[in-house]
């Protein structure tokens, strides 16, 4: 007699057994990560940590940042109703960072590489 090897049910299987598959698809279609809702934002200019400070807790976004790499940095502020995303964009203006966004909704402040002169070997 060949045995009866069974899978476990995924989550979805369970989902639609207990009719709460709409419910589950629902919230996962709601659920965005913060950077993609309007937001109301006053974030002073002048010296760019502070402002970023004033932008993590105003957007609840999670940011990563070496404080050498915005170390003499300043920015013009930014105030009104944008996206999370958007509104740092602004902030980020003319200081040459970039922002790398990851899929878990957290953004990397990224320094450009300093340029290096030619090597010339003699």
């Amino acid at each position: 007699m060949i045995p009866n090897w069974r899978q476990p049910p995924t989550l979805f299987a369970l989902l639609k057994r207990t009719r709460l598959a709409p419910a589950a698809a629902a919230g996962l279609l709601l659920a965005g990560p913060a950077f993609a809702h309007v937001m109301e934002f006053d974030v002073k200019g002048g010296e760019l940590r502070p402002a970023l400070d004033a932008y993590i807790a105003q957007s609840g976004v999670q940011l990563i940042y070496k404080v050498e790499d915005i170390k003499d940095l300043s920015t013009r502020g930014f105030k009104g109703k944008i996206a999370a995303d958007a509104a740092l964009d602004r902030l980020l203006e003319g200081t040459r960072l970039r922002v790398r966004r990851g899929q878990d909704g957290a953004m990397v402040l990224i320094a450009p590489s300093p340029a290096r002169a030619p090597v010339r070997i003699e």
